[in-house]
């Protein structure tokens, strides 16, 4: 993360141990840590770190505004992580400037709502397919890996949307490829001497090997798209078309970093919050049977296409807020450019502000209780009295998720899809924790058992 050393300006800030900061409890739970500083020093607060560094917590939505809206032109995305650069390169995610605004013009048209419900037709049956898996569980009784079966199921849709529908013979290979990633990916430090510690290079050499895996394998993708129609080829194929009529075709390492940005932003978020939401109707057995109630009224056994899926305000609304209590991007952050004013206070040049979406969700100005499920919250009218960007679980401003409209009707398409068929319930003894890593995941997993819905309510 970049840090700043202190700046003159008084904003408000705990005051952490010498040398130290608060580095020892930010490492610990970074979400928590920063909720407590949102609730004790409120819009914005600077973290003292080790070494007289710092970064700065802005907070409440209206400074939010400021920062990610208002003064916009003066930041840039925070990308100095070496194994997200190494992972994405140049993608739509970590390029700037005018780069940027090419790959998401020419992404864009991918992402209008006409073309959207279009998506959410085929997504349909590999849903409906997929599930068919799980009555094996139902069967024997054995706890479904949640966080792994969600995993499998948003990376095929991913696939397919990106790449096409010949991804689906490459999806196993694709999944040993991104768990061998997940597994060597860099372990954050979670005290004050482990962050002097050196990196394991073994666990490097690994995340090394399964990235070049990777390239492989999306090089191989790239070249049968060379060969087949733009038809054929997914977001790959439009891509690689829109730029070519533009007169600027892309590299193939072009194309290779734009193709797994979308990939990865595409099922990470998306598994992360269909396990968390879950989890949550598991725990409030009255507000999945109302969601049960809704599904069986709308769709009659059917599977849902994407007119269909408007008319599911209940279960829209218990996504919402499981995206809220659980938004799978936990924060995001930003380096100033020039300074840049914030609440009346000044952040200096190569200062790094964080928003905390974990923190943000639960101030309890906007959202009294706010430990507590409650879809209510999402209904028109207590929509309408709350200020919206006390509410960003896709970001905000021109670098916000492109994808945040087809996340929420895929999250729409697979809960009502599973109301069809199942009931998952937390299974005995699960320890549950969130763990902010690239998403926010469950620490110890999420084992739920799975019971056949026809089979205990007698249709």
């Amino acid at each position: 993360m970049n840090q700043t050393d202190e700046p003159a300006d008084p904003i408000p800030a705990p005051r952490g141990l010498p040398y130290f900061g608060c580095i020892a409890p930010l490492r610990r739970n970074p979400m928590e840590f920063f909720r407590r500083i949102a609730l004790r020093f409120g819009g914005i607060a600077r973290v003292p770190l080790q070494a007289r560094r710092s970064l700065f917590l802005v907070s409440e939505p209206k400074l939010i505004k400021e920062l990610l809206l208002d003064h916009r032109a003066r930041l840039m995305k925070n990308t100095r992580y070496p194994a997200m650069q190494r992972l994405l390169g140049q993608g739509l995610l970590l390029s700037e400037g005018e780069d940027w605004r090419r790959l998401r013009l020419l992404t864009q048209s991918a992402f209008k709502p006409t073309e959207l419900r279009r998506q959410v037709n085929w997504m349909g049956g590999y849903v409906a397919r997929y599930l068919e898996g799980w009555k094996r569980n139902t069967e024997s009784g054995a706890a479904l890996d949640a966080e792994l079966e969600f995993l499998r199921l948003t990376q095929l849709l991913a696939g397919i949307l990106v790449i096409g529908p010949r991804f689906e013979a490459e999806a196993e290979e694709m999944f040993a490829i991104t768990e061998a990633i997940k597994n060597s990916w860099p372990v954050p430090p979670r005290g004050i001497l482990s962050g002097l510690r050196k990196p394991s290079p073994e666990r490097a050499q690994r995340l090394e090997a399964a990235c070049s895996d990777l390239d492989r394998l999306v090089q191989h993708f790239i070249d049968r798209q060379h060969k087949a129609t733009t038809e054929e080829g997914g977001i790959l194929g439009m891509l690689k078309a829109a730029a070519e009529k533009e007169g600027q075709a892309f590299t193939d390492k072009e194309l290779r970093d734009q193709v797994v940005t979308l990939f990865f932003a595409g099922y990470e978020t998306s598994a992360a919050s269909m396990c968390w939401t879950h989890y949550l109707l598991s725990a409030h057995p009255r507000m999945r049977e109302r969601l049960l109630r809704e599904v069986d009224e709308q769709l009659g056994g059917r599977t849902p296409a994407g007119e269909d899926l408007e008319r599911l305000e209940y279960v829209e609304r218990v996504l919402q807020e499981s995206l809220r209590i659980y938004s799978p991007i936990h924060s995001l952050s930003r380096v100033a450019i020039e300074d840049c004013p914030v609440g009346g206070f000044v952040l200096r040049k190569d200062s790094t502000a964080v928003v905390s979406l974990y923190a943000t969700h639960r101030l309890p100005d906007y959202w009294p209780d706010p430990e507590r499920f409650d879809p209510e919250r999402f209904t028109p009218e207590a929509c309408a009295g709350r200020y919206g960007l006390a509410y960003i679980p896709f970001a905000v401003g021109h670098r916000n998720c492109i994808g945040g409209t087809l996340a929420m009707m895929e999250g729409k398409l697979i809960l009502a899809q599973v109301a069809q068929r199942y009931l998952l319930d937390l299974a005995p003894g699960q320890r549950v924790e969130a763990m902010a890593a690239t998403t926010m995941r469950p620490r110890h997993g999420m084992r739920m058992h799975v019971r056949a819905r026809a089979a205990q309510n007698g249709r």
